[in-house]
């Protein structure tokens, strides 16, 4: 790709269209860490108390359990 367009290395990516990468031994980690913290000083909540996620991350819908009606993918597209 050098051989064909003018490029120089920028080292590791940290910041890119407002996603940030974090690298660790097991793997790259993105997250808008820095835009939710924008959101919290903007609306004066910087000092919040933390809450957890409000329901499980790994449950299912109830669209993807036996016996329901699927949304039809044709029609919203």
């Amino acid at each position: 790709m050098k051989a064909e367009f003018e490029m120089s290395d920028l080292g590791n990516l940290s910041y890119f269209l407002g996603i940030e990468f974090t690298r660790s031994k097991d793997g790259i980690l993105m997250h808008q860490r820095k835009y939710s913290n924008d959101v919290l000083k903007r609306f004066n909540m910087e000092h919040c108390n933390l809450a957890s996620t409000p329901m499980e991350t790994s449950s299912m819908t109830a669209a993807s359990e036996e016996g329901t009606k699927g949304i039809d993918k044709i029609l919203y597209r």
